[in-house]
């Protein structure tokens, strides 16, 4: 039985009476900080990625003024680009045989390489993550007829429409409508041309009176393309590095599908993946990707003002970020588009 003193007045709990009386712990729970926040979005392979492409861009611009020819070289704000004569060298011209048919054509080859993964890639998924039959520290070798149903296997997952798959098509879909309105078609012209002509820039035959009047009211607001087929030359305002734009958005789509399902499947290593898609699989994943850095290093060193590739980045990245980071953050939006690998 617990007593109690009084004094003054006041009672005073037992010392056996206060040991039952508790006090709420502080919250050992700590707020998120930036790392562990850009640690859930990225793996370290996927920021290492990312980082690439502003590197590239600084390698790139910073070459362009340390290098005497290309320093020397007149460059044309017009044309964004040094003159064909006076070109520093052969990348430096706009009509390099890799810049007509990978840069201008570019989101082909960003397809045909992202085709290639999901058939192949994301088909065998499923049966990469198979160790192979050992028996005394040996691997044993299987028969014709277990190599055949091996093959068939293999096969079968490449066609089948998983739902990994679904997701993949979709943010591709995604990512390439993105692509279509800034560069192609939003509803009339391109976001890249309303962006020139907000800035204050337009074709150059519309400088004339008689031209205006001539094209009329409607095809006054042309795109870039246009000006150009009608002999006309786009001035004036700021115009988005297109060629960034795309470089950078497909190369690093398709970085990150590939990135993420490698990094995320514990079951194999990359050798294994490698011998699994095939020397030619590869060769187009890697080659198309490898081309796009290459292309942007020399865009960056030849073409267009800083500020016109940081835009182009910037464009690039914001459709990234939708795509690829936000699903890691909203659960309604990872159960749409996925996270590749997940």
């Amino acid at each position: 039985m617990s007593t109690t003193r009084r004094q003054n007045g006041a009672s005073e709990p037992s010392p056996r009476a206060s040991q039952y009386t508790t006090t709420k712990p502080a919250s050992s729970k700590r707020p998120p900080t930036i790392t562990n926040t850009l640690t859930a979005l990225l793996q370290p392979a996927e920021a290492l990625l990312l980082l690439t492409y502003p590197a590239l861009l600084l390698l790139g611009s910073l070459f362009s003024l340390l290098d005497p020819s290309a320093r020397a070289a007149p460059y044309s704000a017009t044309s964004q680009s040094h003159p064909p004569e006076l070109a520093p060298n052969y990348f430096a011209l706009k009509k390099n045989v890799f810049n007509v048919w990978f840069v201008k054509v570019g989101w082909f080859w960003f397809t045909i390489a992202w085709a290639v993964w999901v058939i192949m890639g994301m088909g065998m998924m499923g049966r990469i993550g198979a160790a192979p039959l050992k028996e005394k520290g040996r691997i044993v070798e299987l028969d014709d007829d277990e190599e055949e149903e091996e093959r068939k296997e293999e096969k079968d997952g490449m066609l089948v429409l998983t739902p990994q798959k679904l997701q993949s098509i979709l943010r591709w879909l995604v990512v390439t409508f993105w692509w279509m309105i800034v560069t192609q078609w939003c509803f009339g012209p391109a976001l890249i041309d309303r962006g020139f002509r907000l800035t204050g820039g337009q074709c150059e035959l519309m400088r004339s009176e008689t031209a205006r009047e001539e094209m009329g009211d409607v095809r006054e607001f042309v795109t870039g393309a246009a000006c150009k087929i009608a002999g006309g030359k786009w001035k004036g305002g700021h115009d988005i590095s297109g060629h960034v734009f795309i470089l950078v958005l497909g190369s690093a789509s398709l970085g990150l599908e590939v990135l993420g399902a490698m990094v995320n499947d514990r079951k194999a290593g990359a050798e294994e993946k490698q011998a699994k898609l095939g020397k030619w699989g590869w060769g187009i994943v890697v080659g198309v990707v490898g081309m796009s850095w290459w292309m942007l290093l020399m865009t960056a060193a030849y073409f267009h003002t800083w500020f016109e590739k940081f835009t182009g980045l910037i464009t690039a990245f914001v459709g990234i970020t939708v795509v690829y980071l936000f699903p890691r953050l909203l659960p309604g939006l990872r159960d749409i588009l996925g996270v590749p690998g997940r």
